[in-house]
C-alpha cells in the first residue's frame, strides 16, 4: 500500500510539473505576442520614418532586407562610404514592397536585396513570397530603370535552434534564380556558402540559429565582393 502511495505521489508531482511547464510556455507565448510583435511593428514604422528623413549623401548602393541586413554595418564591412543599409528587423516581403519607393526615389546604381525568411515564420507559402518579389522587382524596374538588381539567395537556419522546414529556402531560392535575366537582374548564391552538409546554417556563422555573427558576415561579404564595385 505504501509503495502504491509513493507511486501515486510521484506521478502527481510529475503531472503537476508538466502542467507548470505547459502553463509557463503558454504565458511566454502570450507575452511574446503582446510585447515582441508590437515592438516589431513600431520598429518598422520608426525605421521607415527615419529613412524618409535622411538626405541623399551620395550613396549609390543600397542593401535592402530584414534583420540579416539590418544587423550589419555594410559601409564599414566593405570600407566604402557610398553604401547605405535599408534593413529592418522583422520585415517581410510586404514591408519591403510598401517602402521600396524611398529607395528607388534615390535612383541607386545597385540594389542588393534579401528578404523572405520572416514570411515563412508567419506561415506564408513560397508562392506568396515569390509573388511579392515579382512586385518588388517590377517596382524597381519601373521607378528606377537604370538600377542593377542583385537578388541574394535567402539563408538557411540551424534547424535545432530555429526549426524552419529545410525545404523552404531552397525552393524559394530556385524561384528567385528564375527571375534573373543576367542583364539588369542577377541572382547571387549566398546560401551554398552558409549551409552545412545537412542544409542547415553552418553553426560557425550564427549566434542563435538564424542570425549571423561577424564571421558569417565576412563570408557574405566575400561572396558578393566582386559585384560591389
Amino acid at each position: 500500500m505504501r509503495v502504491n502511495t509513493k507511486k501515486l505521489l510521484a506521478a502527481s508531482l510529475v503531472l503537476n510539473l508538466l502542467l507548470i511547464i505547459i502553463g509557463s510556455v503558454s504565458v511566454y507565448k502570450g507575452h511574446h505576442r503582446r510585447l515582441v510583435r508590437p515592438y516589431l511593428r513600431d520598429y518598422y514604422r520608426y525605421k521607415v520614418d527615419h529613412y524618409l528623413t535622411l538626405r541623399d549623401q551620395g550613396a549609390r548602393i543600397f542593401f535592402v532586407g530584414d534583420s540579416l541586413t539590418d544587423r550589419c554595418e555594410w559601409a564599414e564591412l566593405f570600407g566604402r562610404c557610398d553604401i547605405a543599409s535599408r534593413g529592418i528587423d522583422g520585415d517581410t516581403t510586404d514591408g519591403v514592397l510598401n517602402r521600396i519607393g524611398e529607395v528607388t526615389a534615390r535612383k541607386p546604381a545597385k540594389i542588393f536585396i534579401m528578404i523572405g525568411g520572416n514570411d515563412f515564420v508567419i506561415g506564408r507559402p513560397v508562392r506568396t513570397v515569390l509573388g511579392n518579389y515579382r512586385k518588388i522587382i517590377g517596382r524597381i524596374r519601373t521607378e528606377s530603370p537604370d538600377t542593377i538588381i542583385f537578388i541574394q539567395s535567402n539563408l538557411p537556419t540551424l534547424y535545432r535552434l530555429f526549426p524552419l522546414p529545410r525545404n523552404l529556402m531552397p525552393e524559394l531560392n530556385r524561384g528567385l534564380k528564375a527571375m534573373a535575366d543576367n542583364r539588369k537582374i542577377f541572382f547571387l548564391d549566398i546560401y551554398s556558402r552558409m549551409a552545412d552538409a545537412n542544409g542547415d546554417l553552418n553553426e560557425a556563422y550564427t549566434v542563435d540559429g538564424a542570425h549571423l555573427n561577424g564571421r558569417g558576415y565576412l563570408v557574405w561579404r566575400d561572396a558578393i565582393r566582386a559585384y560591389v564595385h
